[in-house]
Parts: structure tokens; C-alpha cells; sequence
């Protein structure tokens, strides 16, 4: 599964309509599925992954050559012989079509939505492949996500770039480029480390914003 990967899958429209908080047969509904329509034309939702080595140092860990100097990391990824690296993204397509949108704050809004939406779409079928063929089900499909947790900050994008090929190979395979601040554009786009855990866990469990709309699980203190 090292390589990129297109995927074809569309996202619900009523998926996106509840993540919007929008009644079916409103007016903003209406306008939400139109623009669903534009965007399932052009829509190429990517996912570039890797599947590294793990090796456990004294005080770091490697990942596929790259030193990660944070023991949250080690200590996460300690029994695992393997991770898999990846970079998901809603698409240049999308956010170059989103930006046509600027200007109408309702539309603006919606295709804010519906580039989340197409994330999603994507990237849950990645992990599913991920456990399924790469970990052969066992265990707990787990991920730690470069500035989740002030653990792993998310100045450690550089880091997760480098060993996806570096960032002029991210861009030119799936477009994602990475700010001064480490931020990723397209804005929506999502980075990290897939492992095998004993436990379920989530990065959420450590993360103090209890407001966090995407919060997948309870915080339970560092």
C-alpha cells in the first residue's frame, strides 16, 4: 500500500446536510445539494502512505530513517515493528473550486462542509484497508497526528513529510504543501502515523478541548 491513492467514493448528501445542520427540504439545503453536484464532477479525494520500520532507540524512535526525538511517540509506538505513514487530503480540485465560492458566505460555508465531507469519505476506507491488509486485523488500529497533542507538536509535519519522500514530493504527487506556520493546504487535509495498539485509543482521550466538534473519544487527562 505504498503509493497514492485516488479514491472514487462520494460522501452522502444527507451526511453532509446533517453535518450542516440543515432540514432536508430547507432553502440551504436545496443550495447545498447543487453545489454537491459541482463538486462530485471534479471531486479526487488522495492519500499518499508509506509503511516504515519502527525502531525503538534509547530516548527516540526512527521511523523509516527519520529520528522522532518526542517520548509520547516512542512510548506509543513501543511493540511496533511497523507504522503507516500518511498524508489524506480533500484534493487540490476541491479547494480550487471551493475558492470560486468566496464572497457568498452561505456557499462558502457549504463548501467548507462538503471538502470535510470528502475527507472523510475517503480516509475512513484508507484506515479499513490499512487494518485489514497491512495489520491482518490484529489488534487496535490506532494514529498519532502531528499537532493533536502539544506531545507531538505540530511542527513534527516536517518530520512526517520527510518520511512520505520529503515536501516537493508530497506536493507533486498529491498537491498538499506545508505553510511557515505547518499548516497543510488544502485546508482540509489530515497527516499522521496508523499503529497497532493493545488498547483502543484516540488522541482525543489527552486533548483538553472539550468543545472539539470532530472529538471521537472522552478526554481523560494527561
Amino acid at each position: 500500500m505504498d503509493n497514492l491513492i485516488v479514491f472514487d467514493s462520494h460522501p452522502q448528501l444527507s451526511a453532509i446536510l446533517k453535518y450542516l445542520h440543515f432540514e432536508p427540504d430547507s432553502d440551504q439545503a436545496e443550495i447545498a445539494e447543487e453545489l454537491f453536484e459541482e463538486a462530485k464532477s471534479i471531486a479526487a479525494p488522495k492519500t499518499l502512505t508509506k509503511t516504515v520500520p519502527v525502531t525503538i532507540n534509547s530516548e527516540t524512535v526512527t521511523l523509516g530513517g527519520v529520528e522522532i526525538t518526542y517520548p509520547y511517540v516512542r512510548k506509543m509506538l513501543s511493540g511496533n515493528d511497523k507504522v503507516v505513514a500518511y498524508i489524506s487530503t480533500c484534493g487540490t480540485e476541491l479547494e480550487d473550486w471551493s475558492l470560486t465560492k468566496k464572497g457568498d458566505p452561505l456557499e462558502e460555508f457549504i463548501a467548507d462542509a462538503i471538502k470535510l465531507n470528502y475527507l472523510y469519505a475517503a480516509h475512513k476506507p484508507f484506515r479499513e484497508a490499512v487494518k485489514n491488509e497491512i495489520f491482518e486485523k490484529t489488534g487496535h488500529l490506532a494514529a498519532l497526528n502531528p499537532g493533536s497533542l502539544d506531545l507531538w507538536p505540530i511542527s513534527e509535519q516536517k518530520n512526517l513529510f520527510a518520511i512520505l519522500g520529503g515536501e516537493e514530493e508530497v506536493k507533486e504527487k498529491i498537491g498538499v504543501t506545508l505553510a511557515e506556520s505547518f499548516l497543510m493546504s488544502p485546508t482540509k487535509s489530515t497527516s499522521g502515523v496508523l499503529f497497532i495498539s493493545e488498547v483502543e485509543y484516540e488522541n482525543c482521550e489527552l486533548c483538553p478541548r472539550l468543545t472539539c466538534p470532530n472529538r471521537r473519544a472522552k478526554f481523560k487527562g494527561a
